[in-house]
């Protein structure tokens, strides 16, 4: 197969990418959208349960001027004035494909949103190969100091993050615990790592029908930095783990680890899970999933199932209590 084919890019002559097959941009909704959600608050796709209406506000704000980088912001309607967690949010994509406003994720920012309920911070970070990483990182660290004044006004923070998007939320909450922003949870959303020498899960995706070997191979290629393998540390949790040191992972507060039975990159993170755990960090690991990478984003059970998970993992790790105003920045809405 072509990979650039099936991914659907091609290099500019000026060596940026002309990405040509992805979903579309939808705008932000400062009036709000509503939202569908069973009565106990989980989203829901069954017909006939009792159901309610969630009406989320959504809006763009800047997050460094420096990088040109935002968070597209949900904010669910929600009665009182209760404090609702914040959930910082990093999108997937290879790190090469999709933005905060990209349908799927910007429909799964406002649903979670709905449903759990809380405010979704969407991470607008920048893309590989116009920006290889660490640019993405670096962008997490960003966003985590933009949600310090929050965790330190008493608002229950977490980092969140969905495939590559995963990998980077695990850096930002390491950039969280170096930085002293308290962080209630961390949630990863089978994260995409890899390595030089193929895991059996690799070894039999060549002709994966939403991950096949030869597009994730490019995907590396054009995320790392020049001359780096997927031995990188960017790249292989064990070169990451081995950097990290098991004190500092000991630092992490609880993580919600999701996987899916045929993802190509669920051996690596079974090595990351069994890092945590070693490590003595409070883990959730729900790695039986049904069906292939990315599932929540396709199948509608899926997507229920999942956005059922995060609230659910949200509800237990956030404090009940607290008043205030939703989120700095809201006043653009």
């Amino acid at each position: 197969m072509d990979p650039y084919k099936y991914l659907k890019i091609r290099f500019n002559p000026d060596g940026s990418l002309y990405r040509y097959g992805e979903a579309p941009l939808l705008p932000a909704a400062p009036a709000g959208e509503p939202v569908e959600v069973a009565a106990d608050g989980e989203a829901t796709e069954q017909q006939g349960s009792h159901r309610r209406i969630v009406i989320v506000h959504s809006n763009d704000v800047p997050l460094s001027d420096a990088s040109g980088t935002g968070l597209r912001l949900f904010v669910p309607s929600t009665p009182g004035a209760r404090l609702l967690p914040l959930v910082v949010y990093f999108h997937g994509g290879g790190y090469v494909l999709f933005r905060a406003a990209s349908e799927p994720f910007h429909n799964t920012c406002t649903s979670l949103a709905a449903s759990t309920p809380a405010v979704v911070a969407s991470v607008d970070y920048r893309l590989a190969p116009e920006h290889r990483l660490p640019a993405a990182f670096e962008d997490a660290a960003d966003a985590v100091l933009w949600a310090r004044p929050h965790a330190a006004a008493g608002r229950p923070v977490f980092v969140m993050g969905s495939h590559n998007g995963a990998t980077i939320a695990f850096r930002a909450a390491l950039a969280a615990v170096d930085a002293g922003v308290e962080l209630r949870g961390v949630i990863l959303n089978q994260p995409h790592l890899s390595g030089a020498a193929r895991s059996p899960a690799e070894a039999a995706s060549v002709d994966d029908r939403v991950l096949p070997l030869p597009a994730n191979d490019l995907l590396w290629e054009l995320a790392l930095p020049v001359g780096a393998d997927r031995d990188h540390e960017f790249c292989n949790p064990e070169a990451l783990l081995a950097r990290v040191g098991a004190a500092r992972l000991r630092r992490l507060p609880p993580c919600l680890v999701l996987g899916r039975r045929k993802d190509p990159p669920r051996d690596r993170t079974r090595t990351l899970v069994n890092a945590l755990e070693k490590a003595g960090v409070a883990v959730e690991a729900k790695l039986d999933g049904a069906g292939y990478h990315a599932m929540e984003l396709f199948k509608a059970n899926c997507a229920a199932e999942f956005t059922a998970q995060v609230a659910d993992f949200v509800r237990r790790h956030s404090d009940a209590g607290g008043d205030g105003d939703l989120v700095a920045g809201m006043s653009k809405l």
